[in-house]
């Protein structure tokens, strides 16, 4: 029983895993005899889903209609929303790991991103599609069941094989590195689909209690982000498979996979669905779950001559015998559990065993005693286990190797390794040693005179704050705004060297793509901020791309910004990379660094707003280049409805979720920490600031006139 701790473990956005455990994970997914029956074509593998999912439908519809009784109908459907809760909260997390810094500009990839935007609700708090699946448990009375997955995990009475397909998925998107090709094709099995059978059946029954087009993943949430889910990852896949024929088998090796895979999670689902409307099979699962604790006591009281603990011992595996005796002790009055003895005095309040089971499985012992045979016979058949029960396998959960990856020997070899998502351990130890080194700077920096964040979080939140530094930032502008403009040749090679900024805008929020971050209550505005940041999908609205534009309009062109050549390119100093580096690290690590990454965005998103876009939009029209970037900038990242406001919300969101607990202490550390992340933008030596300082905050860094030196061992480190 260890697939809900594999599950635990995968949740986390930071963890890294071996590829071939996760290969592991997958083969044991599907069962070995069904390679047999794998069909190579994609189109033919889709057709084929289609018609298994209407199979399943009326199979589950058929489980349905075979049940007489109001009793039998409303365990069926609570077993199928707790048993599929995992998978649902699972939902689109093949997608949370592809975008990164280093394919920020590919289209192919926007796409993916903007089918991730609608599947968790852009814009919204508790807005994805497992949201509204916590909706319909909540209507169904099973709120417990109704909770993040990090706290899914813990719940025993969901059975652990129903964590392994879930657990796989999250593993999987953890390596977007080694399985991009497959987590697509997964992507477009689920839209086909769209809905799974077993809810499919429940929508009918109850049509009005949420938005069922939220479940169904073949239906958009909102047209403006997507119009046709299942259009768009049609035609991702066929991007990929038009790149040549290996990968195009690849894919369709994959579509395999997860068709098998989910049938089999199927097949368990429909089994305990089954098995739960059987009252026999509900106190047979009951005996065996409590068999191990129970075999510890009872040793002096005999039945039938034998020791009742000998009975609980044999129960883990076979409860037939101990249900049998059972039914014919004194402790039981078949077809009356009002007269029952077990019920009325063993588990009551005043009796020896009260507290030993809980409310649900008092209704279980209840309704079993209930539907025992009144005659002077006994129920003694055996208990059929499903074929669910012994699905699950010892699986070792490996910690990994934590000599694997590569920790980098200069500052532009670390800005090519931190590029992509996985991040191994070698190079996350470097990307935890940086941050800190980066932060331990900002500290020292915090004594010194210039702007910052209040000493305390305001009672009424950071929006007052908020407009003040907007109101400085707009008398900056006018105090500046007759300076003499730079020479174009210096203009020119700013531009150039803050290109290792501005092609990875936005990527300190990366982390925030984990669905279960990006849909939380301040980490949606996060999301949001990233989703902006790469223009809402469309290349023509990503920022990346619009600066590269403005590049090759003066003339610089330059490699893609995932290559080895872009983060060794001669025109581009060693300087350049140092807070590229530290956006990386930051995106890599957002659990560790939460409270320092809000600081940071804020900061980030208020830097040029007001004063710093509108001076470099000057410079740039006096030399007749484009100027969209900065006029981008002034307006989305603005203090009443933009990413500024965003930014301060979130702190706000999260700060009262901290002060919530009223730990006094908690609040003040978690504030310390946001502050640390504000001031961490300023606390860098530059030697480019110039008109795209006051673009991105380096204009601070001219009003404090604020140099930190590195710390020797990092400096020796990275031969900076």
């Amino acid at each position: 029983m260890i697939w809900r701790e594999i599950y635990r473990r995968v949740l986390n956005p930071e963890v890294f895993l071996d590829q071939e455990y996760i290969e592991e994970l997958r083969s044991d997914q599907i069962e070995s005899s069904s390679q047999e029956h794998r069909v190579e074509d994609l189109t033919i593998s889709l057709s084929f889903v289609r018609q298994w999912a209407v199979d399943q439908q009326q199979k589950f519809k058929n489980l349905w209609q075979a049940f007489e009784s109001d009793l039998s109908r409303r365990r069926f459907t609570e077993t199928l929303l707790i048993q599929s809760a995992p998978l649902a909260s699972s939902l689109s997390c093949w997608l949370q790991g592809m975008s990164a810094p280093g394919v920020f500009e590919d289209e192919t990839q926007l796409a993916l991103l903007s089918l991730l935007a609608d599947d968790v609700g852009v814009g919204r708090p508790h807005a994805s599609r497992g949201s509204q699946f916590h909706l319909l448990l909540e209507r169904h009375g099973l709120s417990a069941y109704a909770v993040s997955p990090t706290a899914l995990f813990a719940n025993r009475n969901i059975h652990d094989v129903m964590y392994a397909l879930p657990a796989t998925l999250f593993a999987m998107s953890r390596r977007s590195d080694r399985f991009q090709i497959e987590m697509c094709a997964i992507d477009v099995v689920f839209r086909t689909i769209g809905i799974l059978p077993g809810w499919a059946i429940l929508k009918h029954q109850c049509e009005q209690w949420i938005n069922w087009d939220r479940l169904d993943l073949a239906i958009s949430g909102d047209a403006c982000l997507v119009a046709d889910p299942l259009a768009s990852s049609m035609q991702i896949a066929n991007h990929y498979r038009g790149l040549n024929a290996a990968i195009a088998q690849k894919f369709d090796l994959a579509v395999q996979w997860i068709i098998l895979a989910l049938d089999k999670w199927n097949r368990y689902l429909w089994e305990l669905c089954h098995a739960s409307t059987s009252s026999n099979q509900a106190m047979a699962k009951l005996v065996r779950d409590k068999a191990r604790e129970a075999s510890v006591y009872h040793k002096s009281h005999l039945i039938e001559g034998c020791p009742l603990s000998d009975y609980f011992q044999k129960a883990a595996s076979d409860p037939s015998p101990l249900m049998a005796v059972l039914s014919k002790s004194p402790f039981v009055k078949p077809g009356n559990s009002n007269k029952s003895a077990l019920v009325n005095q063993l588990i009551s309040p005043h009796g020896p065993m009260f507290r030993v089971f809980g409310r649900d499985e008092v209704k279980t012992i209840r309704e079993w005693i209930d539907t025992l045979p009144t005659q002077h016979h006994h129920n003694n058949e055996e208990v059929s286990v499903p074929v669910v029960e012994n699905a699950s396998r010892t699986l070792a959960i490996q910690p990994g190797d934590m000599r694997i990856g590569r920790r980098p020997a200069n500052i532009r070899e670390a800005y090519f390794l931190l590029q992509g998502r996985a991040l191994a351990p070698q190079t996350k130890a470097f990307a935890v040693d940086y941050v800190n080194w980066w932060l331990s700077n900002a500290r020292r920096a915090d004594s010194l005179p210039g702007k910052s964040l209040p000493n305390s979080w305001p009672d009424q939140g950071l929006r007052n704050w908020l407009l003040e530094q907007h109101d400085q930032h707009g008398q900056t502008f006018e105090n500046n705004r007759g300076n003499s403009l730079p020479p174009k040749t210096e203009v020119i090679d700013s531009t150039l060297q803050l290109a290792p900024l501005i092609l990875i805008d936005g990527s300190w929020l990366q982390g925030f793509t984990d669905i279960c971050l990006a849909s939380s209550s301040f980490g949606y505005l996060l999301f949001e901020i990233y989703w902006d940041e790469l223009g809402n999908g469309q290349i023509d609205l990503n920022h990346p791309k619009i600066y590269r534009d403005l590049l090759n309009s003066m003339g610089i062109d330059l490699s893609p910004t995932g290559s080895w050549d872009f983060a060794h390119d001669i025109r581009i100093k060693d300087d350049s990379f140092r807070l590229p580096v530290y956006w990386l690290c930051l995106g890599k690590l957002p659990l560790t660094f939460t409270p320092e990454i809000l600081g940071m965005n804020l900061a980030m998103e208020l830097s040029g707003v007001g004063d710093g876009y509108r001076l470099a939009r000057r410079f740039l029209k006096e030399y007749g280049f484009s100027t969209q970037f900065v006029d981008l900038h002034n307006a989305i990242d603005n203090v009443a409805t933009g990413h500024s406001a965003w930014a301060s919300d979130a702190i706000d969101t999260y700060m009262t979720m901290v002060s919530e607990s009223g730990n006094e202490r908690q609040v003040a550390v978690e504030w310390e920490r946001i502050k640390i992340g504000y001031k961490s933008l300023s606390s860098i030596p530059s030697r480019t600031q110039r008109w795209m300082a006051d673009l991105m905050m380096l204009i601070q860094f001219q009003r404090l006139k604020t140099s930190i030196v590195p710390t020797d061992s990092l400096h020796h480190e990275l031969r900076i």
